[in-house]
């Protein structure tokens, strides 16, 4: 139980703060030191930056003044969104799995751009799915290559 609130939490505030902790590398350690449910762990680490996530993109939309993290949005991300009209769900969702163009930024710029949040939430949520179920499992596909 400490296991499953502590990934939670863990999730949440690295989703805020990046720069300071890392959830791919927190999930790798799980993985490799615990036998804890993959379900559980992974889930509950997509729940806590989905929150995370959406707490940014409400900084983004202006619901939230929060300069510190508006000050973190770039305007290249801004010009990745406006050089593809219509594709904004789709650059979240491929930030939200490969990480690039970095999701920080990405989940602000939705904000400011007003996306709709319901498919925002659906995008941050299957992307980090799949990003977070391959960090949990790459120990163990390691390990059975060996």
């Amino acid at each position: 139980m400490a296991l499953w609130s502590a990934t939670f939490v863990f999730a949440l505030v690295s989703g805020v703060v990046p720069w300071v902790l890392n959830i791919e590398l927190y999930l790798i350690a799980v993985a490799s030191l615990t036998d804890a449910s993959p379900v559980a762990i992974v889930g509950l680490s997509t729940a806590g930056q989905t929150i995370a996530k959406y707490i940014l993109y409400l900084a983004g939309s202006g619901s939230l003044n929060i300069s510190w993290i508006k000050r973190q949005a770039t305007s290249k991300t801004a010009e990745t969104f406006t050089k593809r009209p219509g594709s904004g769900i789709g650059i979240v969702a491929l930030s939200s799995v490969l990480g690039f163009p970095p999701l920080y930024p990405v989940s602000l710029v939705a904000g400011a751009l007003r996306l709709p949040v319901v498919a925002f939430v659906v995008a941050i949520t299957l992307g980090r799915i799949i990003r977070f179920g391959a960090c949990y499992l790459a120990p163990g596909l390691v390990k059975s290559l060996w």
